[in-house]
């Protein structure tokens, strides 16, 4: 009995194994965290496309990057998920993250975490089609 489980667990397992992104060819965008700013201003992705997001801190104080729809609506690489568990990644000053994911089709909205940076500017919008 066990050696037909277990060659129904390989049978079961193989298909979800493939469905699984190459990470690693995923085209990679750059989100410039400025001070009161994110570069670019819009953030244009394709849909069901994986993509890497390498987000840049070029500031003298930690920032984050809310985007709680995106990252819910989007398939997040496993060991990425715990950094955007809440919404948002936080990055402290010279530091860069990467957020490996395959994003899903609409418009979000992308703004700080920090309620004064908001008011100066900190804000950008995702479209992916």
């Amino acid at each position: 009995m066990r050696p037909v489980l277990l060659l129904l667990a390989l049978l079961l397992a193989g298909p979800a194994a493939a469905q699984q992104p190459e990470w690693r060819a995923a085209r990679e965008y750059e989100v410039l965290m400025r001070p009161f700013a994110f570069e670019p201003k819009t953030i244009r992705l394709e849909a069901g496309r994986p993509v890497r997001l390498r987000f840049l801190n070029q500031g003298q104080a930690t920032y984050s990057f809310s985007a709680g729809d995106f990252f819910r609506a989007a398939h997040v690489r496993a060991r990425d998920a715990e950094l955007i568990a809440d919404g948002h990644l936080q990055v402290a000053p010279g530091e860069q993250k990467v957020i490996a994911l395959v994003p899903a089709a609409g418009r979000y909205r992308a703004r700080s975490g920090n309620f004064l940076h908001r008011l100066l500017g900190m804000s950008a919008e995702i479209v992916v089609q």
